[in-house]
């Protein structure tokens, strides 16, 4: 995938100025494993602005849920809507997160500081290894332990860090697993899927916006439904131009199929008249509503998690991404490379992975 130039120089000089504080900070041995019966209060840090990113760490925290039963996790994000999504999670007690610019608003940066300084916790988990700004928060943060994976651009001071190693899972939803190795929890397997835990009211919520958009249409509700979303970061985004030659043809192949564009603040119209459109500002009712829906079919984008973590079934298409670490988790998911398929063949495929 190719960055813009103002992505890969902040990538750059942030890697440089991790380079710098690694050289100079005081390098001491560090223990490796921690005893998972006395924590009860987990911070996971990981402030990052993606919604994939950070679904990645359901894994982790229901993991951590299955062993640690009784422990409490709060984590800290880039991304207020993450809240939204992992907050109402069983053994999540809060969301924090770092607001955008935080250095340009010297009142907000403050407030943070207090509120991530104002509890104490027996663990910290650097998920974000040499990253500066995860770096930054796990200084700020008070715990007892404070654990992150080996990186040559590490400089903050941690009580326990370990060699990352081979993962025994290749996706990067699954390699946060990793970190049950801090705890003496052997990693699974058999690999687990993403999932946010829905409530059965999210998924009645959502059963109901579908229910009403069919009626409103005058729509057999017995008729096959494919939700998509068209937008993407950077050059995995497929062109409109795609898009509308794909319902094109899914609609000369079966009549009987409803496709419903989803809507979002980067594309605030649908597609053309022959989708339908749904939008939802709640994350966790708009993957629900992925769920009620036969199909989910998107490019390799944060809401294919999403629809992934929240049960439905997806289809993903990829150009450029690497499917075997990004592609769409779990058994009834299927992840194509669409750069050498015609759009037709990519028709077929998708209705054979809607009738399956």
């Amino acid at each position: 995938m190719k960055y813009p130039l103002h992505v890969i120089i902040r990538k750059k000089v942030s890697s440089l100025f991790n380079g710098l504080l690694s050289f100079f900070s005081l390098k001491k041995a560090h223990k490796t494993t921690i005893h998972k019966d006395e924590i009860k209060h987990i911070v996971i840090i990981r402030p990052n602005y993606r919604i994939g990113n950070l679904i990645f760490l359901t894994p982790l925290i229901n993991e951590l849920k299955k062993h640690l039963p009784d422990a409490k996790i709060d984590i800290i994000v880039g991304m207020k809507l993450a809240g939204k999504i992992l907050e109402p999670m069983p053994n999540v007690e809060r969301v924090i997160d770092i607001p955008r610019k935080l250095l340009l608003h010297p009142l907000d940066m403050f407030e943070y500081i207090k509120q991530t300084r104002r509890k104490k916790y027996d663990v910290a988990l650097n998920i974000s290894g040499g990253s500066t700004s995860a770096q930054i928060v796990s200084l700020l943060v008070k715990a007892k332990y404070k654990a992150s994976f080996y990186s040559d651009k590490l400089w903050a001071d941690f009580t326990h860090v370990q060699e990352r190693g081979r993962p025994t899972h290749p996706h990067m939803g699954l390699e946060v697993l990793e970190f049950l190795r801090f705890f003496d929890i052997k990693v699974p397997q058999k690999a687990p899927s993403l999932d946010i835990k829905l409530t059965q009211e999210e998924i009645n919520t959502a059963k109901t916006d579908l229910n009403k958009i069919l009626e409103e249409n005058d729509i057999d509700k017995e008729k096959k439904v494919i939700t998509i979303f068209r937008n993407a970061r950077f050059d995995k985004k497929i062109a409109d131009a795609w898009w509308s030659e794909w319902v094109d043809l899914l609609l000369q192949k079966d009549k009987d199929i409803v496709i419903i564009d989803i809507l979002s603040p980067d594309i605030p119209e649908k597609l053309n008249d022959k989708v339908l459109s749904y939008s939802n500002k709640n994350l966790r009712v708009l993957g629900a509503f992925f769920r009620a829906c036969d199909l989910y079919v998107s490019a390799d984008t944060g809401p294919m998690h999403l629809a992934v973590a929240s049960g439905a079934k997806v289809l993903a298409l990829f150009n450029k991404t690497n499917i075997a670490v990004y592609g769409a988790l779990g058994a009834q998911n299927k992840t194509i490379d669409i750069e050498k398929l015609s759009c037709e063949e990519v028709a077929n495929i998708t209705l054979k992975q809607l009738h399956s």
